[in-house]
C-alpha cells in the first residue's frame, strides 16, 4: 500500500536551494534532485503568504474557494473567551486532505501543520496545528530575563544574604525569575475579527460577535495560562575561578538548596518537567534555560527560558502528548521567533539561539514521525517547519549583498545564519529520507520563498497622494472624504455606499472609481528608484484568473488586487511567485522522490500549490477532497 509524506518548509526558496546545492552545502537536497522530480516553477496563490498557501497545499483549493486570506484574531476554547492571533482549521471552507483520507478508511499523522487545529479528523494523530506563534497549547511563552535591554523581563541582582549551598569566590549574586499571570489575550471578547480590518473569520459565538473588535490583539499577544500568584525560580551568579563571574545556577527555592542547573555562557540546561498552576488547574509543562550572556562584572546577565508546553494537551488524541513526551521528548512550537523578531536591533538574543531551537525541533519531528509511523497505521503524514521564514523576516535584507552591499561584515554574519538553517533542514531531510521505505513517496514543499524586502511601498500613501484617501488633522482616515482604502495588504476597497459603514461612493460610480484607482496605482513612481513598483492591478471580477473570488463583505478579497514587482515589497506576500531578486525568490519549492516517481527529472511546466493534493490522492488511492481544484502532476509519475 502506497504512503506519502509531506515535509513542509516555510519560506524555503528553490533559488536558494539550488545555489547552496551548487556550493556543496546541501547534499540531501542534491540527492532529491538526482533521484526525484523537481518543479522549479512551482507557483503559489495570491497573496503569497503563510495562511493562504498552507491551506491551499492541504486542500488543493484556491483562495476564493477555501476563503482563508489572512491572519486573524479568534477565541479558541483553550483561552476561555479570551483572544489570540493566527488562523485555525475553522476558517477553511474547503475539505482538508486528511479528512478525505479518513473518508477512505485510512489514517494520517499531522505534525504541527498550520491551520490544522482544532482537529477535523476523528482518527489518526495530530500534534498542535497552531501558527508559529503564539500557541494555544502553551502554558507560557519564552522569556529573556536580563539586566539590560532588549529583554522581555527585567532581572535585578543583589548580593545574596544566604548562599551557603553555593560555592563562589566572589560574593554570590541572586535574582528572581518570576513567571507571573499575564492574562489571556485582550480584555474584551468578540468573534472572529481580522487584526488589520473589520469583520473576518468564523465566529466562535454568534452573540459575542455583537460586542465588537477586541483591542490590542496581534501576533505578539502573549498566551499565558499561569494562574495568580504565579511561580518563581531563582538565579545565582557565581565566580568559580575568582577572576570574575563566569557561571550561574538556577534553583527552585530562595535558599539555593533545590538546584536545577548550573550553566556557563552558551550552555543549555536539561529539560525540566515542572508543575504549574494554570487557569485549567494543575498542569505539567516542560522548560529549559540557556545562559546567553554573562559579563565578568555581572553587569550584563541574560538568561533565556523556553516556551513552556503543557505535555498533556498539545496533541490529539490527548494521551498522545504524554506518550510522545516519554518516547521522543518535549515538544515546542516556538523556535525563538518571539525573541528574535523582525528587527535585529530589538532581538533579545543572538540568532544562534534560534539555530539551537530549530535544530532541536527538526530532530524532534524526525524522531516523532519515526515513532508514530512504527506504532500507528497511516497512509499520509504531513509536517511543517518554519525556521527559514523566521530568518528571512529577521535579516535577509541585511544578508543579501544585492540589498546590503555596503556592510558585508554584518551581512556575512546574517548570511551564514540563514545558510546554517538551510543546512539544518538538509540534515532533517536526510534523516527523513532514511526512514522512507519502498512504498513511501516523499514530497518536500514550501508555501512561498523569500525576498530581501528592503524597499517598501505604502499603498495607502499612493491613494492619499492621488486624492482617493484623506486623513484628518490627527492622521486618521477621514471617511467622509475617502473614496478608496487599502485592506488586507494587497487589496483596495471602494468606500461604497450601502456596503461600507461610512460609504460615500454611489454604486453608479463604482466601476469608474475602480478604473481610476488602478490607473493611479500603475502611474505611481517610487522616488528613490524611479521605477513603477505596481506590476499587476486587477478588478475583483478579473481576479478569478488568480483564484480570488467570493467574500461579498470585501474584507478578505477587496475590489482591486495589486502586486509589486521585485525589489519592492516585504519578504513575501505582496509579490507574485515569479519574483526573483539577489539571493532570493518568491517561488515555492517542490521536490518529489519515491516509488513510481521519475528520477532526475526537472520540468519547465508550471505547477501550482493546488496540484499537491490530487497528486498525493492519486498515489495513495483516495478520493480528492470535495473542493479540490488542482491537477495531478502526471509528468512526475513513471506510469
Amino acid at each position: 500500500m502506497k504512503k506519502c509524506v509531506v515535509l513542509g518548509m516555510d519560506g524555503v526558496s528553490p533559488h536558494a536551494v539550488l545555489r547552496l546545492v551548487a556550493q556543496g552545502k546541501l547534499p540531501h537536497f542534491a540527492r532529491m534532485l538526482r533521484e526525484g522530480s523537481f518543479f522549479p516553477h512551482f507557483l503559489s496563490s495570491v497573496p503569497s503568504s503563510t495562511p493562504e498557501n498552507w491551506t491551499t497545499i492541504s486542500t488543493g483549493a484556491w483562495n476564493g474557494t477555501h476563503q482563508v486570506m489572512s491572519f486573524q484574531v479568534f477565541s479558541p476554547p483553550e483561552l476561555h473567551g479570551n483572544w489570540m492571533s493566527g488562523y485555525t482549521s475553522a476558517e477553511s471552507q474547503a475539505e482538508f486532505i486528511w479528512d478525505a483520507v479518513e473518508r477512505a478508511g485510512k489514517q494520517s499523522i499531522i505534525l504541527k501543520y498550520p491551520a490544522s487545529h482544532p482537529p477535523t479528523m476523528k482518527s489518526g494523530v495530530q500534534v498542535c496545528g497552531c501558527h508559529v506563534r503564539p500557541c494555544a497549547h502553551q502554558i507560557e511563552g519564552a522569556r529573556m530575563f536580563a539586566t539590560v535591554e532588549p529583554r522581555s523581563t527585567p532581572l535585578v541582582l543583589q548580593v545574596a544574604a544566604d548562599a551557603a549551598a553555593l560555592s563562589s569566590r566572589l560574593p554570590t549574586l541572586m535574582g528572581e525569575l518570576p513567571f507571573l499571570a499575564r492574562g489571556l489575550g485582550a480584555p474584551s471578547v468578540g468573534a472572529g475579527l481580522d487584526e488589520r480590518t473589520v469583520l473576518y473569520g468564523v465566529p466562535d459565538d454568534v452573540e459575542k460577535s455583537k460586542l465588537g473588535k477586541p483591542e490590542g490583539v496581534g501576533l505578539h499577544t502573549a498566551v499565558c495560562k499561569i494562574a495568580p500568584p504565579g511561580k518563581r525560580y531563582y538565579l545565582w551568579v557565581l565566580s568559580t575561578r575568582g577572576q570574575g563571574y563566569d557561571r550561574v545556577a538556577i534553583s527552585r527555592d530562595a535558599a539555593g538548596q533545590d538546584l536545577m542547573a548550573e550553566l556557563g555562557v552558551g550552555e543549555w540546561s536539561e529539560w525540566f518537567l515542572e508543575p504549574w498552576d494554570t487557569v485549567d488547574g494543575r498542569r505539567e509543562g516542560t522548560i529549559r534555560f540557556k545562559l546567553e550572556a554573562l559579563s565578568a562584572d555581572a553587569q550584563v546577565v541574560k538568561l533565556y527560558s523556553s516556551q513552556i508546553m503543557d505535555v498533556d494537551h498539545y496533541a490529539y488524541p490527548g494521551a498522545v502528548g504524554r506518550e510522545l513526551y516519554e518516547q521522543v521528548g518535549p515538544f515546542i512550537t516556538d523556535i525563538g521567533w518571539e525573541g528574535l523578531g523582525h528587527d535585529p536591533k530589538q532581538s533579545w538574543f543572538h540568532e544562534s539561539v534560534l539555530v539551537d531551537l530549530a535544530e532541536y525541533q527538526h530532530d524532534w519531528f524526525v524522531r516523532a514521525f519515526d515513532y508514530l509511523s512504527r506504532t500507528r497505521p497511516w497512509s499520509l503524514a504531513m509536517m511543517q517547519v518554519h525556521c527559514i521564514d523566521c530568518a528571512n523576516h529577521h535579516c535577509l535584507r541585511l544578508a543579501d549583498p544585492a540589498a546590503n552591499p555596503d556592510d558585508r561584515a554584518l551581512g556575512g554574519r546574517y548570511l551564514r545564519f540563514v545558510e546554517t538553517l538551510y543546512e539544518s533542514l538538509d540534515r532533517m531531510l536526510g534523516r527523513m529520507m532514511a526512514l522512507m521505505d519502498e512504498d513511501t513517496v516523499l514530497f518536500v514543499v514550501s508555501d512561498h520563498g523569500g525576498l530581501s524586502g528592503h524597499l517598501h511601498v505604502n499603498a495607502t500613501d499612493i491613494l492619499e497622494k492621488a486624492g482617493y484617501l484623506v486623513r484628518d488633522t490627527r492622521g486618521q482616515t477621514d471617511w467622509s472624504r475617502t473614496r478608496a482604502y487599502v485592506v488586507n495588504g494587497i487589496f483596495v476597497n471602494v468606500n461604497l455606499q450601502g456596503r461600507e459603514p461610512h460609504g460615500i461612493v454611489p454604486a453608479a460610480r463604482f466601476d469608474k472609481t475602480c478604473d481610476e484607482v488602478i490607473a493611479a496605482l500603475h502611474a505611481y513612481v517610487e522616488p528613490s528608484t524611479g521605477l513603477h513598483p505596481i506590476n499587476l492591478a486587477l478588478r475583483k471580477v478579473d481576479a478569478r484568473y488568480l483564484g480570488l473570488f467570493g467574500d461579498p463583505t470585501g474584507q478578505k478579497i477587496g475590489d482591486i488586487v495589486f502586486t509589486l514587482r521585485e525589489p519592492f515589497g516585504g519578504n513575501h506576500g505582496e509579490q507574485l511567485s515569479t519574483a526573483e531578486f539577489g539571493l532570493g525568490s518568491n517561488t515555492s519549492l517542490l521536490m518529489i522522490k519515491g516509488p513510481g516517481i521519475r528520477r532526475g527529472a526537472q520540468f519547465e511546466r508550471n505547477a501550482w500549490l493546488t496540484d499537491i493534493v490530487p497528486t498525493i490522492c492519486k498515489i495513495i488511492d483516495v478520493p480528492v477532497p470535495r473542493q479540490c481544484e488542482g491537477a495531478i502532476l502526471y509528468q512526475a509519475l513513471d506510469e
